[in-house]
C-alpha cells in the first residue's frame, strides 16, 4: 500500500467520532462512560490529539451502539461494487492502517486490508466485538494472535479463522512492516 496516501486518515478519525456522537445525540460524557474512558480523553481523541488502539476505537463505536464500518460508511448514492485502490476508505489508528477493500454499502461481508507497523497492533487487553467470524491472512511479515491463553505465530501466508466473540488482540512482532488482509461476516466490525 505504498502509493497510497495517509490523507483524510489520522486527523478525521476523531472528527468523525465527534460527528457520529452528536448525530446520535450523545454527550461526551455519555460515551466516555460507555466506553471505559475519561472525558478528557475522549476529547483529545475526537480533536485528533491522540491516535488511540484499534481495541479502544472499537470500544468508542460500540458505545454509540455502532459498529466500526460506521467509520468507512459511504455517503448516500448508487452502490458501486468496484473499489479502485486510489479510491479506498483509509483509518490510522495508533501504528496501523485499515484500508477498506469492500465497499461500504457491503452489508454480508467486510474486507480490510492492514499495514501494521513493526511491534503495533490491537491493544494489550483481549477484546469482542459484534459479528460471527473473523478471518485473517497474512500477505507480508508476521502476525502474532491471541485467541484467549494461545498464542498463534502467523507468517507469510499463514491465515486464522475465529469466531469475532472470542476474547482476542493481536500484534506485528517483528522489526518490518506487516501487511494483512482481515475478512468479517457479517460485515458489522
Amino acid at each position: 500500500m505504498p502509493d497510497q496516501t495517509e490523507a483524510g486518515t489520522d486527523g478525521e478519525v476523531g472528527p468523525r467520532l465527534r460527528q457520529l456522537r452528536e448525530q446520535k445525540g450523545l454527550s461526551a460524557r455519555q460515551v466516555a462512560e460507555l466506553a471505559g474512558l475519561t472525558p478528557a480523553y475522549l476529547s483529545r481523541l475526537e480533536n485528533g490529539r491522540v491516535s488511540p488502539t484499534v481495541a479502544t476505537l472499537a470500544r468508542v463505536v460500540e458505545a454509540m451502539g455502532e459498529t466500526m464500518a460506521t467509520l468507512f460508511a459511504e455517503p448516500p448514492g448508487p452502490q458501486q461494487p468496484v473499489v479502485r485502490r486510489a479510491d479506498r476508505h483509509l483509518m490510522r489508528s495508533r501504528g496501523v492502517l485499515d484500508s477498506q477493500v469492500t465497499p461500504g454499502w457491503a452489508k454480508r461481508l467486510e474486507v480490510l486490508e492492514s499495514l501494521v507497523d513493526p511491534g503495533q497492533g490491537s491493544s494489550d487487553d483481549l477484546h469482542t466485538h459484534a459479528g460471527d467470524e473473523e478471518c485473517v491472512l497474512v500477505l507480508e511479515g508476521e502476525l502474532d494472535l491471541y485467541l484467549g491463553d494461545e498464542r498463534h505465530h502467523l507468517g507469510l501466508g499463514d491465515s486464522a479463522t475465529f469466531d469475532c466473540r472470542v476474547p482476542h488482540r493481536w500484534r506485528n512482532p517483528s522489526a518490518a512492516p506487516a501487511r494483512v488482509l482481515w475478512i468479517f461476516t457479517p460485515a458489522s466490525y
